[in-house]
This record gives C-alpha cells, sequence and structure tokens, in this order.
C-alpha cells in the first residue's frame, strides 16, 4: 500500500491529509497563521477557583484564559512559594493545552507537560519508562527499555512510541538527549517567568503530524509550496530525521497537486451529512452539542428482497467499516451513538460490535465501542486530540470565501 502526506495551501489556508492508495485517512485544514494554542506551554496564573465545578480559570496570555480541571489532575509544578498543597488565586502554575477553545466553551489545561518526539514522549505525568503495546516482540522491547531508562528522572519519565521499535541505538539516544534538553530548557526559563507567560509555542499541526504516523508505513510527503516545504526541511532537519526528508519532496508537475488527490471532492464529501453505500443503503452524520449521532439507513434495497435480516447484517457490516473510517477522516469524539438497522439475531448482533471494534482500532486516535442498549443503539467514545474537520473548516471559511470571490 502507498501511504502519502499531502500538503497544499490556498489564501492562507493549508489543506493536508494522510492518504492510503490515493483516499484520503484524515483531513485536515487551518489558517497559515496559527490560531490553535493546543501543546503550548504557559505559566498561567489563577484567576479563581471555582470548587463548585471542580476546576479553575486561569490566564495565560494576551487577555487569553483557559478552564485547569482540579479533579484527578497530576500535583501542578508551582512557580510561587507557599502552600504547596493547595491552590490559590495568585498562584502560577505550569501548564499545557490539551484541547483548544471551541465555541463559546474555554481551551482546557493540564499539568501533565509532555514534550512529544518521533520515537518518544517525555512526560511529567509519570517518573517512570512505559512502552508502546503495538511493540509485540520481547527482545525489542528490552532493547529499547535499556536504551531508554537510564533518560528516566525523579521529575520525568519516557513513553516509547510504535516508530522507535528497529531503530538505531544512535538515533534513539539522540532523541532522548533533546528531549531532556527541551524540558531542562523549559524549567530555567519557568523558574524566573511572571504568570501569563508563553514558555513554549508547539509548531503547527501541518509541521509536526510527519513525526506522528507509522514510520514504516509513510511512503511520500508530497508539497506543491515552497514555504510548507521549506518549513518542513527546516525542522525535520533539526531534528535529524534523515528518514522523514527522504520522503519529502517538492511537487513540481503542471497538473496541480490538488487535483491530482482531489482534494475539493475528498473534502466536500467529508463535510457532507450523508454519507451513500456501495449497497445503496447510507450514513447521516449529524454533530449535536453533546454527541454525534450516526443512522444507517436501508435506502429501498429492501423492496422485493428475500431474507431481510441477513441483508441488514451485511449492510450494517458496511455501515460499521465506513462509521469507523468517517470518524477518523472527520476527527469525531466525544460520545457517539449509532443506530444501526434493526436485528434480532444476538450473535449477529456480538459479531457487529466486534466488526466495529476492529475496525476503529486501527484509528490513530484512541476509540472505545462500549455496548448495544436495548434500544439497539451503540454507544462508543472517541478521545480528543484536535477540533473536528467541521470546526478546522468553519475556523478557514471567510479565508476560502475570498477565494471564491
Amino acid at each position: 500500500m502507498d501511504y502519502n502526506l499531502i500538503l497544499t495551501e490556498k489564501n492562507g489556508v493549508v489543506f493536508y491529509g494522510y492518504f492510503c492508495d490515493g483516499k484520503p485517512l484524515e483531513l485536515y485544514c487551518e489558517k497559515k497563521e496559527q490560531s490553535s494554542i493546543l501543546g503550548n506551554i504557559y505559566a498561567a496564573r489563577v484567576e479563581k477557583i471555582a470548587d463548585g465545578i471542580g476546576g479553575a480559570f486561569l490566564e495565560i496570555e494576551n487577555g487569553k484564559k483557559c478552564y485547569y480541571p482540579l479533579s484527578g489532575a497530576k500535583k501542578p509544578v508551582k512557580l510561587t512559594p507557599g502552600h504547596e498543597e493547595r491552590l490559590y488565586g495568585g498562584d502560577v502554575i505550569l501548564v499545557q493545552i490539551v484541547k483548544d477553545a471551541v465555541k463559546t466553551k474555554l481551551a482546557v489545561a493540564d499539568s501533565n507537560i509532555s514534550f512529544p518526539g518521533k520515537y518518544f514522549v517525555l512526560t511529567l505525568s509519570d517518573h517512570r519508562l512505559s512502552l508502546s503495546k503495538k511493540i509485540t516482540d520481547r527482545e525489542e522491547r528490552a532493547r529499547l527499555q535499556t536504551i531508554a531508562q537510564p533518560y528516566c528522572s525523579g521529575e520525568y519519565g519516557f513513553v516509547v512510541r510504535t516508530n522507535a521499535a528497529g531503530t538505531e541505538e544512535a538515533v534513539l539516544k539522540k532523541e532522548l538527549k533533546e528531549l531532556t534538553e527541551k524540558y531542562l530548557e523549559l524549567m530555567r526559563r519557568a523558574k524566573t517567568a511572571p504568570g501569563k507567560t508563553l514558555l513554549y509555542r508547539n509548531p503547527p499541526h501541518y509541521i509536526t503530524m510527519g513525526q506522528d504516523l507509522p514510520e514504516a508505513e509513510l511512503t511520500k510527503v508530497l508539497t506543491d509550496r515552497e514555504n510548507i516545504f521549506e518549513e518542513l526541511s527546516t525542522y525535520y532537519s533539526r531534528k535529524g530525521d534523515r528518514e522523514f526528508l527522504d520522503k519529502l519532496i517538492f511537487y513540481k508537475d503542471t497538473y496541480p497537486l490538488e487535483k491530482l488527490y482531489r482534494l475539493d471532492t475528498f473534502y466536500q464529501r467529508a463535510l457532507d451529512k450523508t454519507v451513500w453505500l456501495s449497497s445503496g443503503g447510507s450514513l447521516v452524520i449529524e454533530k449535536t452539542e453533546a454527541m454525534t449521532v450516526i443512522d444507517v439507513n436501508t435506502g429501498c434495497v429492501t423492496r422485493g428482497k428475500k431474507k431481510a435480516m441477513e441483508l441488514f447484517y451485511r449492510m450494517n457490516c458496511e455501515a460499521a467499516k465506513e462509521i469507523a473510517a468517517q470518524l477518523r477522516l472527520r476527527n469525531l469524539s466525544g460520545i457517539i451513538l449509532i443506530d444501526f438497522i434493526n436485528m434480532k439475531d444476538n450473535e449477529q448482533k456480538e459479531k457487529l460490535l466486534s466488526l466495529l471494534t476492529l475496525e476503529c482500532s486501527k484509528d490513530r486516535v484512541p476509540t472505545r465501542v462500549i455496548d448495544m442498549t436495548a434500544l439497539n443503539l451503540v454507544e462508543m467514545t472517541r478521545n480528543k486530540v484536535r477540533k473536528p474537520l467541521h470546526e478546522q473548516w468553519e475556523e478557514c471559511r471567510f479565508a476560502l470565501k475570498n477565494e471564491r470571490d
């Protein structure tokens, strides 16, 4: 299979996606001038403790505020002395943004500071060393543990990512050293930083996405914009990532890259609420304030058909595969409720849930299929990492409108 990362830009908006054999697995768009603060690290000032909702409101920079949940949160790194066991208004703490602001909701901060690399993630939440479950070879796990363990300390630990498997020891040690130095520099700056100070700005997602993709799968990284090519070259050259740089290609063909990969068509389909299935049925995807609701429709395919239950089962299986793909493509998250075509056979219901779970396991974002209710509604959840595609598109729509005009 041919896995490609495609990036282009129009009117100040970067369009990019992860493709398999010409079909998009993930699509994103964002303004070239960065508006997202996801991943940024701040010396934040506590404005108000809201015990009633188990959280605090923090000031970060330029009048921006964020919400900091207190329940279940790791004890924060306090940058102001005194009363270490409890937060008070006026305290300055070290936080990282884990969710961007959405509509009327503030951005969400966490005290678990982390620095992701291609092979490791440095994290303050756990001072131990942990390895990706996808690395199954015992000898390889032991090798990686031997390499990384000496870099752990009483202040931070490391998570070994799947990409680390089979990578040369010198390359792994280089990244471990870089992440450690990045953390030490952060803490050096934090000691003297006043409240509401940006300490670390996370690079745009279109730049860092390449380090999150499975290295063994990625075939090519294509862009037809010289500025993006230079940004990618600079970022991965500094990291010494020769594997990525060897795959980076500046597309110069006269036939536009966006047409070669049918970007307009794929974005439009990913924003439509109706998805047609090859069987003649369809999915209707509705995003509400509280959850995403997906309805599986038979269309008119049941007319004149015998063995309707077997037909419904096959259509539901087709729908399950497409639903898993659409959740990833559109980056939908939170609570997801699916109304499959009703089936009476309990064995078929179990097989359907198993298939949906299997298809969702291919997603890079943790996704959990919970159960089927008495009303035959399937409940599931998908972790929120960044804004869904329709919200990204909404933020970029003025630039897109100007381009059309």
